[in-house]
C-alpha cells in the first residue's frame, strides 16, 4: 500500500508544480511563439486561430489544483487502508489525464496536425515550439514527461498493486 500512496503523492506534486510553472512563464512562452509566428512571416492572430495558447490560465491551474488535492486525499485515505475512492478516481485520471498530458508531451506532433488539418502548412511548428520552450526553466519539460509518466504508467501501477493487495 505504501507504494500507492507515494505515487499519489508524487502525482499530487506533479499536478501542482506544472501549472504554476506553466503560469508563471506561459506569458513570457506566448510573447516568444508570438515573435516566431511574426518571424515566419503570419499575424500572431494564426497561434489564437488554432487555440495554441503557451500559458496557463486561471481556470487550468485550479482544475490542476483540485486534482493535486483529490489525489494528495486519495493517498491519505489510502494510507487508513480504504481504496474505495481510488479505485473510481484513478481510472479516471489514468484514461482523461492520459489524453491531456499525451497532448503536452507530443505537442509538436499535435501543432502539426492541427495546423495541416486546417490547411495551414507554412508554419515552422518545431520552431515555434522551440521558441517558446525556451521561455520555461530548463527542468519543464522533464516534469512534463514524468508527470505523464505518473498519470499513465502511475496510474496503472497504483490499480495492479491495490489489485494485487
Amino acid at each position: 500500500m505504501h507504494i500507492v500512496v507515494v505515487l499519489q503523492f508524487l502525482l499530487a506534486v506533479a499536478y501542482l508544480i506544472v501549472p504554476l510553472v506553466g503560469h508563471r512563464f506561459g506569458p513570457a512562452a506566448q510573447q516568444a511563439a508570438d515573435t516566431e509566428i511574426r518571424r515566419q512571416g503570419h499575424d500572431s492572430a494564426v497561434l489564437t486561430k488554432h487555440g495554441l495558447d503557451f500559458s496557463a490560465s486561471t481556470a487550468s491551474v485550479a482544475v490542476s489544483m483540485a486534482i493535486a488535492m483529490g489525489l494528495a486525499t486519495l493517498a491519505v485515505l489510502n494510507l487508513g487502508d480504504r481504496p474505495l475512492l481510488t479505485w473510481i478516481f484513478q481510472p479516471i485520471l489514468l484514461i482523461a489525464g492520459g489524453f491531456i498530458t499525451t497532448a503536452q508531451v507530443f505537442v509538436v506532433r499535435f501543432v502539426e496536425a492541427a495546423l495541416r488539418k486546417s490547411g495551414t502548412t507554412d508554419i515552422d511548428a518545431k520552431a515555434l515550439i522551440r521558441a517558446a520552450d525556451a521561455a520555461f526553466p530548463r527542468w519543464f519539460r522533464f516534469l512534463v514527461v514524468t508527470r505523464f509518466l505518473l498519470t499513465t504508467a502511475g496510474s496503472a501501477a497504483v490499480l495492479l498493486f491495490l489489485a494485487v493487495r
